[in-house]
């Protein structure tokens, strides 16, 4: 493992599910800020650009901002410290939330910020730190008006970006569709797409959830572990209606479920949790091809009879397992853990195409 600390493969979390630049996309004139299409363009790939840095740089040195410092032990963690090394973390992604949704945006590209409102969003954040990590801004480009030791209520703070004017009228933009999208509501799982800085947030004058794409899950995955993915979306998006769920960004948690179009019922996901990549194959007619699964490498075979576990009928609305009889012994998988393919390699990509092509055939 090449993180020492849990927030420093938080922030490479993070910054992997950070949106490609926005060359092309849409704006809603609402959130456009009184810039021209090209201007906003600029302020948006800078803030992108800008976000990326900030959680780059507290992957490589997370003491530099006075990030939570507990050693990883486990890449899996759901341990406390994982979860706390998280909050830690969040404190500078938002910040920036706030800052937008606390200022007015002036003609030169300053933000005026009402203290009153930067401290009562702080506190419901738990942004701890506020004086050290504004004073952290500076040194990427920002120009923070001088606030002695700390901001104070009833004052005024200004906030501007050097090196692009038209940052602050894309935080702005992208702060308020965020706060828009949840009524207000500050500590809410939807912020997600603003850690991501999503530009679909932008899209429309009635704020709407970004839709996501497979490129959202293949962004997260290295080179190697994409092209496996891409191989086995395209091998059965025909046939297939595909839909995406994200879990926790801090895990780096991505869905991909794609469901027959001819019986209705799910047929393989694919699954990313921290950098890895896994396959779920619903093999509901798996008793019609057994001997091409006794034929194949005994990784697919080991991964078919020990994963998993037996089906109890533990839901009223069960229609049960997936039945079937290896080497003289019959089991009946359970739906929901079963036929899951983790460590995927180049030698497995044959062997899921054709599992999944028998399947295929069968239900067409």
């Amino acid at each position: 493992m090449d993180k020492k600390y849990c927030v420093q493969v938080i922030a490479n979390n993070y910054l992997k599910n950070v949106a490609a630049n926005a060359a092309v996309f849409n704006v809603h004139e609402k959130f456009l800020q009184g810039l021209d299409k090209d201007e906003f363009t600029k302020g948006l790939c800078s803030l992108l650009s800008l976000t990326r840095q900030l959680y780059s740089d507290i992957s490589i040195n997370p003491a530099d901002f006075g990030m939570r410092l507990k050693v990883i032990e486990d890449i899996d963690a759901t341990t406390t410290d994982y979860t706390n090394s998280n909050a830690s973390f969040l404190r500078i992604p938002n910040l920036l939330y706030i800052l937008g949704i606390s200022s007015v945006l002036e003609s030169d590209g300053a933000l005026t910020i009402d203290c009153n409102n930067l401290l009562t969003n702080a506190k419901t954040l738990k942004i701890t730190g506020l004086p050290i990590l504004l004073a952290k801004l500076r040194e990427y480009g920002f120009d923070v008006s001088d606030f002695g030791k700390a901001p104070k209520a009833g004052e005024a703070l200004q906030v501007a970006y050097m090196d692009c004017r038209y940052l602050t009228a894309a935080l702005k933009a992208i702060a308020s569709a965020l706060y828009e999208l949840t009524k207000g509501d500050l500590r809410n799982s939807k912020n997600d797409y603003f850690y991501m800085m999503h530009p679909a947030l932008l899209e429309n004058e009635a704020v709407k959830e970004p839709k996501l794409t497979i490129d959202t899950l293949y962004n997260t995955l290295d080179e190697t572990q994409r092209s496996y993915a891409a191989g086995l979306h395209k091998f059965v998006e025909d046939g297939t209606k595909h839909s995406i769920r994200k879990g926790q960004l801090m895990r780096n948690e991505w869905t991909c479920t794609y469901t027959s179009k001819k019986n209705k019922k799910v047929l393989m996901s694919l699954q990313v949790k921290q950098n890895k990549l896994s396959v779920k194959l619903n093999l509901q007619n798996i008793d019609q091809y057994i001997t091409v699964i006794t034929n194949m490498p005994e990784k697919i075979q080991n991964a078919i009879v020990s994963g998993g576990w037996e089906c109890g009928g533990c839901n009223p609305r069960c229609s049960g397992g997936f039945a079937f009889e290896m080497d003289g012994k019959a089991f009946n998988k359970c739906h929901c853990g079963s036929f899951v393919f983790g460590g995927v390699a180049d030698e497995d990509f044959p062997h899921f195409q054709e599992l999944l092509k028998h399947e295929l055939r069968i239900i067409a």
